[in-house]
């Protein structure tokens, strides 16, 4: 596995959960005490940090420590990659299916 398929999976696997996918919502006003993210969608401090770890593994959220609390932010960088791969799948779909409707429109079917 590359480092490219691993990095897709990470962030697939991360957002393919909808709380995470909430949390990297709440981010997106910008670096926030991780006690404010938990309050903001209704969760445990305990909760939210596994979610953090998975978020973080993936490179969508940076962590760290000010004045004893834990501040996050969210990193979209990750997200071009995954925006790449459903793009060139997306133009690769459009194709097969002409392709299909081509030859259904064109052609008979050969057995």
């Amino acid at each position: 596995m590359n480092a490219m398929t691993s990095a897709l999976d990470d962030t697939l696997l991360a957002l393919a959960d909808p709380m995470r996918r909430r949390i990297f919502e709440v981010l997106f006003a910008g670096e926030t005490p991780a006690a404010g993210i938990a309050a903001a969608i209704g969760i445990g401090q305990d909760v939210l940090a596994g979610h953090l770890v998975v978020l973080e593994t993936a490179g969508l959220v940076a962590r760290r420590w000010n004045a004893g609390k834990e501040l996050v932010k969210a990193d979209p960088a990750p997200l071009e990659i995954a925006a790449e791969w459903i793009d060139t799948n997306r133009e690769l779909w459009a194709m097969q299916s002409q392709m299909q409707e081509s030859s259904r429109d064109g052609t008979p079917e050969q057995r």
